[in-house]
């Protein structure tokens, strides 16, 4: 028997892990109307996705909640290579991004930490995950989307939403009702995962690699003097169909060839990895994000980070269509720009993931006595060569992913003396943001839920003023004074000039003069409405 929905939604979103709930989170900001469903009866219980990367926790900032996130984590302040038992390199990594990030370093935190503070972000706006709600099936007519759910009690009820969000991970109820192919690899070998206490030497703030002839481990410090240990099972057990925890603690030591006792297990997963993307993130009013668009290794901690930035990519477009600030052909550059966003550093992943879990005798050879002493040549360089260090956090923060080729990137005023300089598409730089009131990242200034100009002039041009009202647009003046002479020296402005920035924190435009031509010509291109 069907139970109708009295309350019709704009967003349902399925699935609540960390890009689920950071969509939520957005929506709230928003103030747009949503629910939010799980097939599980609570949140994740273990480490999970364990690295928040810069770009997160800047996101996390604008939302004020990034304190909290630090509190509860682990910043890691150096990565130890060890081989057979011994320590063979070791490297700082606390502020591994000088200053290209507020958050310059990886801070372990656990996924059911991460998913407990965005939880109450929503909750405390008045919404709350549903459980144990399993959607059966959706279809797509007349711009909604009717949507049949199963609830505990294995009753039914029908949703009525605007738009319809996949978040349902890797074997995503959504993507297969859309029959979009799910393409990729799937690796061999298995992986186990536990989270537990160590009697050992290994320091509670220090990421370690151990390198033996049977396997590579990794271990994570978590707070609470926890470490999440990540390890490749030795060929001898890598088929056996039962693997406990009580196997792993009785070998551990002959495999790593280190006086470690492992202790206290919370969480233990024997688990194999994949790679694999989705063909489509849009289908008509359904959009996918996070596992259910993109699956990737455990190397460079990419995925859940990956799905934080495709929700916060997608909320603030969804929220334009919906409150009529924009049309929706708005929402295509969603797919334009987040579709295979992450596929460049997936095959730098694939390739290290494979040299670290293999079976193969020859590749074990090359892993146990080549690959080690690359790394302890590598690791060297993160410390003594700052231009090495600064490009491998880029690589690995997200703080380097652009938009450059997207129709929201207005290139127009661009010409070869700003090439040094932060290009449209680009995410806007950190900077500190010093005014009477208050020091702080500029961050802390642009409006989560509008379209930012920064402008850089003594006074507010009085056109740059009318259009930012028409637009709702908010806008942030930075005086020239001997405080904000960096700034304007990092944005490339000598005068006057003025910066759009989308919600997302990404330059929309740029122009060395207050002229409003371009601007005007941006906005009216990219179908953005007048509040008139």
């Amino acid at each position: 028997m069907h139970q109708f929905n009295d309350n019709p939604t704009d967003v349902l979103i399925v699935g609540a892990g960390p890009a689920g709930l950071m969509l939520a989170c957005q929506l709230a900001i928003h103030k747009i109307p949503f629910r939010i469903i799980d097939k599980n009866n609570s949140s994740s219980k273990n480490s999970g996705a364990l690295i928040l990367q810069a770009r997160t926790l800047e996101i996390f900032e604008q939302m004020g909640i990034a304190d909290e996130a630090l509190s509860k984590g682990v910043i890691a302040t150096r990565i130890n290579i060890i081989s057979n038992g011994k320590k063979i390199s070791s490297t700082r990594i606390g502020n591994l991004g000088g200053n290209l990030s507020k958050f310059p370093f990886l801070l372990m935190l656990e996924q059911s930490q991460t998913e407990r503070i965005l939880l109450k972000f929503i909750e405390d706006r008045g919404y709350s995950v549903e459980r144990e709600v399993q959607l059966q099936y959706f279809s797509q007519e007349d711009g909604r989307v009717t949507s049949k759910v199963i609830l505990c009690n294995n009753s039914e009820l029908i949703i009525s939403s605007k738009y319809i969000i996949a978040a349902d991970g890797v074997n995503s109820t959504v993507r297969n009702l859309l029959n979009i192919p799910f393409e990729g690899k799937s690796y061999p070998n298995s992986i186990f995962i536990v989270d537990c206490k160590a009697e050992s030497q290994l320091l509670p703030d220090e990421i370690s690699f151990a390198f033996s002839n049977f396997s590579v481990t990794g271990f994570f410090p978590i707070k609470g003097s926890r470490w999440r240990i990540d390890s490749n099972l030795p060929p001898k057990y890598d088929k056996q169909q039962k693997i406990t925890f009580d196997i792993i603690e009785k070998n551990f030591q002959e495999w790593t060839k280190m006086n470690i006792h492992l202790q206290n297990q919370e969480w233990f997963s024997v688990t194999r990895s994949h790679q694999k993307y989705a063909a489509s993130i849009q289908s008509q009013n359904c959009f996918l994000i996070g596992d259910a668009a993109h699956v990737h290794t455990p190397v460079g901690a990419q995925g859940m980070n990956t799905g934080i930035q495709d929700a916060f990519n997608l909320a603030w477009k969804m929220a334009f269509v919906i409150q009529n600030r924009a049309a929706p052909a708005l929402l295509e550059t969603y797919s334009a720009e987040r579709l295979g966003i992450s596929k460049g550093f997936a095959r730098y992943a694939d390739l290290v993931f494979r040299v670290l879990t293999s079976s193969n005798r020859g590749v074990r050879l090359f892993r146990s006595s080549v690959l080690r002493w690359f790394f302890s040549l590598f690791f060297p360089l993160i410390s003594k060569n700052k231009t090495f260090r600064l490009n491998f956090f880029r690589s690995i923060s997200q703080i380097n992913i652009n938009y450059r080729t997207s129709i929201l990137s207005y290139h127009q005023l661009e010409f070869p003396g700003f090439q040094d300089f932060p290009k449209s598409g680009d995410r806007f730089p950190y900077f500190k943001f010093v005014d009477p009131q208050k020091n702080g990242s500029i961050y802390n200034k642009l409006n989560p839920a509008s379209l930012n100009l920064i402008v850089l002039s003594h006074s507010l041009p009085s056109e740059l003023e009318k259009i930012a009202d028409q637009f709702n647009i908010n806008v942030l003046l930075i005086p020239n004074i001997p405080e904000t002479e960096s700034i304007y020296t990092q944005l490339g402005i000598k005068k006057t000039g003025y910066y759009l920035i989308r919600p997302d924190m990404y330059i929309a435009l740029k122009s060395l003069s207050p002229d409003i031509i371009h601007l005007k010509r941006f906005i009216n291109q990219n179908m953005f409405i007048s509040k008139d």
